[in-house]
């Protein structure tokens, strides 16, 4: 290779080699054919040639933007930020779009690894917005994974598998293999993460839910071998080792021939990535891969083999410094030395689980010291520029030979600069005044507009603290989800319930309004309906919602104004002993109540009566009606308000109307509650786009 790079004719030829050398060597020789080609275009770039040094800047800037790949692999994050910022002051003079988008997800990928997520947004959302607009379909689907990853890192599992999919119809279009394996391996993530979260340490795991992440990580696995990928197949074996522990925890009691078997079965796969991450010398993985196997030996009782591998996976994750690896080994240490009776070093292993939220902001101020440096240095190389010109300017007049012209003109030219100094002197006090006088409107205006924010924030928590309780939810109704996504930051609409007398009572209401007057008509509505059942001893919903009206009437619907609320109250007998709702009363006041009831292996949904009039004052004041309906089995109920629906957005920029949520509700009826709520929200935010959401938005399924 070095002797094919001798051979080339010109110098850009030798730049491309080394490129390619650089691109394709093993990872003990790249740096070096990288470094070369380095110093080579840095040379080049000083050309008078154009097409010569457009050439040096472009392979410039790749080779900064390896060096900053070779640290990020070492874990030495700061150095590998300085070079990415190098690259991409290059590229962003050069016009380099495509250069430009890689860098900044560089960037946002180590700001990611340490944990300071609105800046990895920001970076990542920069090149997705570059990546768009050139159409640069490869690289747009690794942003949207990027994204994804993040938002699985954050909890915020809609948006992660939002993301993952749009990756993954990309590369199913491409057909990308190797970037197929690697969505089908992250959306199996994915679903573990909501596996983990919702079901470990509470009930067995549906197997429609555990099925999900085995299909991906299964289908990514074969994909990985397929285009041999060997770094790929061991992640998509890591995140297999993990489920089974998982499954182990959620299913099984342990010394159990189940349990048992699923551990063998994870540390297996977990000694097949070791291999691998050993022979390619990745720390990051070896660090995962020992704390894996930790977990399993710890499971197993194996103290010895746990605390080793434990150990091991500290000095990897320690060395690499990234806060999040060091705070999964810190943990499963601190158990393994608790079950050896060594408190003290338990402890250190507890202090140095929590004290990694205090690196990461140690880490961003070291970065804004950084930022601040470089920004010195600027200007401290602009300052010396101009210096330079002005000595060059006095020597040419020195040379001169008409030396009492120039003396004369020095002088004059003084007298016109301080006139004119004197002036730009006078107007920057006079500018400086003003700017002080905007600055505290400004500050006024900011501190009003804190103290009002902070005051609705405290609202909201007033607000939810009268909600539904999850816990006499949970008492109450076998199987149900709650959707509620305000408009603002509280809300008209509202979901309350109260036990009184052997009955259940659940309400689900919309306000009149939204925001502030919406949250305060509904504490009234809320304080109204609890002192009719509570105080007044009124047990039937529809004589509840004449209560409330009355109440509404009386105390606010002055000068004919017409505030109240739209809304569903149901009502069922909780002295039951087998704890089945048999047979429901309700109230509906404009709102339907909806019954999704199986018919053979299908669904029909039958929209319950109600009334066509408000809570509140109307067109009409007749009594509600006393409505009632007998339940059977794996029958389930929604109520909701008219927020969904209303919402404008899809392709036309039309409402969602009523007709197409229960289509939707119809498509989704078998799936589980909380996956019901999940759909729900991810097709109201792809229908709603870019566009303003229109009023707050409850709907509560409960299955019988």
């Amino acid at each position: 290779m070095i002797i094919e790079v001798a051979k080339a004719k010109n110098d850009t030829n030798k730049l491309l080699q080394l490129s390619v050398i650089a691109e394709n060597a093993d990872d003990d020789i790249w740096p070096v054919y990288n470094n070369e080609m380095g110093k080579l275009a840095a040379k080049l770039q000083d050309s008078h040639n154009p097409r010569i040094k457009l050439c040096a800047l472009r392979h410039l800037a790749a080779s900064l933007n390896n060096k900053g790949f070779f640290f990020t692999e070492r874990g030495i994050a700061y150095k590998a930020v300085l070079y990415f910022n190098k690259s991409l002051a290059i590229q962003r003079a050069i016009h380099d779009l495509e250069g430009e988008a890689y860098s900044l997800s560089n960037l946002g990928a180590i700001y990611d690894s340490k944990g300071e997520i609105d800046k990895a947004l920001e970076y990542y959302f920069a090149a997705v917005k570059i990546r768009e607009n050139i159409n640069s379909k490869q690289s747009l689907a690794q942003s949207y994974n990027n994204i994804a990853i993040l938002y699985n890192n954050q909890d915020d599992l809609v948006n992660a598998l939002k993301y993952h999919f749009h990756s993954l119809k990309i590369r199913l279009e491409l057909k990308d293999e190797g970037g197929v394996a690697l969505a089908y391996n992250n959306i199996g993530t994915t679903y573990t993460n909501l596996v983990e979260r919702s079901f470990k340490g509470k009930k067995n795991i549906p197997d429609s839910l555990i099925n999900k992440p085995y299909e991906y990580f299964t289908k990514s696995l074969q994909s990985f071998t397929r285009v041999n990928n060997e770094h790929g197949a061991a992640h998509s074996m890591f995140n297999l080792a993990d489920l089974y522990i998982l499954q182990a925890d959620c299913f099984h009691n342990k010394n159990t021939l189940a349990y048992d078997t699923l551990l063998v079965k994870a540390e297996n796969l977990f000694l097949k990535c070791f291999d691998i991450h050993t022979r390619n010398n990745e720390k990051e993985w070896l660090a995962n891969t020992f704390n894996g196997l930790a977990n399993v030996y710890w499971r197993q009782n194996k103290i010895v083999k746990a605390k080793y591998s434990a150990e091991q996976a500290m000095v990897y994750a320690s060395e690499l410094g990234y806060p999040g690896t060091i705070q999964k080994c810190a943990d499963i240490l601190r158990k393994i030395y608790q079950s050896e009776k060594n408190f003290e070093k338990a402890l250190a292993m507890s202090d140095m689980y929590f004290s990694m939220r205090d690196s990461v902001s140690n880490d961003k101020n070291q970065k804004e010291a950084l930022s601040k440096y470089f920004l010195y240095q600027s200007e401290k190389q602009e300052m010396l520029t101009k210096i330079n010109q002005e000595k060059m300017q006095l020597t040419f007049a020195a040379k001169t030979k008409q030396q009492d012209l120039i003396i004369y003109f020095v002088v004059f030219g003084l007298i016109v600069l301080l006139i004119f100094g004197l002036f730009i002197f006078n107007r920057f006090k006079v500018t400086q005044k003003q700017n002080l006088i905007i600055q505290q409107q400004k500050l006024m205006v900011e501190e009003s507009r804190t103290e009002i924010v902070d005051s609705i924030n405290y609202a909201k928590r007033i607000q939810y603290a009268l909600l539904a309780n999850d816990e006499l939810l949970d008492r109450n109704l076998k199987d149900k989800f709650i959707y509620f996504k305000p408009k603002d930051i509280v809300s008209g609409d509202f979901y309350w319930a109260t036990e009184h007398n052997n009955r259940f009572y659940f309400a689900a209401c919309d306000c009149t309004g939204h925001g502030v007057p919406g949250a305060f008509m509904s504490l009234l509505n809320i304080g109204f309906m609890s002192e009719a059942i509570k105080e007044k001893n009124i047990q039937e919903p529809s004589e509840i919602f004449d209560y409330v009206r009355t109440r509404l009437i009386e105390s606010i619907s002055k000068d004919n104004q017409q505030d109240g609320m739209d809304g569903i109250l149901i009502c069922f007998d909780t002295a039951l002993t087998d704890n089945t709702i048999r047979k429901l009363s309700y109230a509906a006041a404009n709102n339907s109540p909806v019954l999704c009831r199986k018919n053979g292996e299908a669904f029909d949904l039958i929209e319950l009566p109600k009334d066509k009039m408000p809570v509140g004052k109307g067109e009409r004041l007749q009594k509600f009606s006393p409505y009632s309906v007998e339940l059977t089995k794996d029958d389930i109920l929604y109520l909701f308000t008219d927020g969904y629906a209303d919402q404008f957005g899809g392709k036309s920029g039309k409402k969602f109307k009523t007709k197409q949520l229960q289509e939707i509700l119809l498509s989704i009826v078998n799936e589980p509650m909380e996956i019901q709520k999940q759909k729900l929200n991810v097709i109201f935010d792809h229908w709603k786009g870019n566009l303003e959401q229109v009023d707050d938005v409850l709907i509560a399924g409960i299955k019988i």
